[in-house]
């Protein structure tokens, strides 16, 4: 893992749009069409309850923040930058919203990353750019996508997607995850 961790921290600063290890007051997220967000309330995560300090909040963050890519939009309202604590008030977000929160929460504990990557689903290659988190735990790497449960039951138990990491292989930084935990999907830095 220690070779993962250095080269996730390489790529945080070759490619930092791409890969970001730290949210900071102040900071700006990018989002697509030039859209950015600003991190006004690096502890807005807290908002979802009480948990243990770096316990990612999978389903708190995956059901506090819904809503379509046209809700958001609307949200900015003409403006490019808009405070991240204004979409989270708003209970809007898609998979960098969520990223973002699994990112507050997770750097309070060990390392983490916040990705703008793809996922390619059931062999569809470049599927979609999507944001997602790399978090370690207990000298492990998981891969964790707060926007795509594993699976979310009849009754709305959330089944949380958070794969081991194996390995980081190939020029685009391809996530190698168990068999049993690709579903369908492959995930890979931008």
């Amino acid at each position: 893992m220690n070779n993962q961790i250095e080269l996730l921290r390489t790529l945080s600063r070759e490619k930092p749009r791409s890969v970001i290890a730290r949210l900071n007051s102040g900071q700006e997220i990018g989002k697509s069409m030039g859209l950015k967000y600003l991190i006004d309330n690096p502890n807005i995560d807290l908002s979802l309850g009480d948990f243990p300090q770096g316990a990612i909040p999978y389903g708190p963050v995956y059901r506090k923040l819904k809503g379509n890519s046209s809700d958001i939009l609307r949200q900015f309202g003409g403006r490019n930058t808009i405070p991240y604590s204004e979409i989270f008030n708003a209970d809007l977000g898609e998979c960098l919203e969520k990223a973002v929160l699994v990112q507050l929460a997770a750097q309070r504990q060990e390392e983490s990353f916040l990705i703008n990557g793809t996922i390619e689903e059931d062999g569809e290659v470049g599927a979609g750019f999507h944001a997602y988190n790399i978090v370690a735990r207990t000298g492990k790497l998981f891969l964790v996508d707060a926007q795509n449960p594993a699976r979310v039951d009849s009754d709305g138990k959330i089944h949380p997607y958070i794969a081991p990491v194996t390995d980081i292989c190939g020029e685009y930084g391809d996530f190698q995850v168990p068999s049993e935990w690709k579903m369908g999907r492959a995930y890979s830095i931008n």
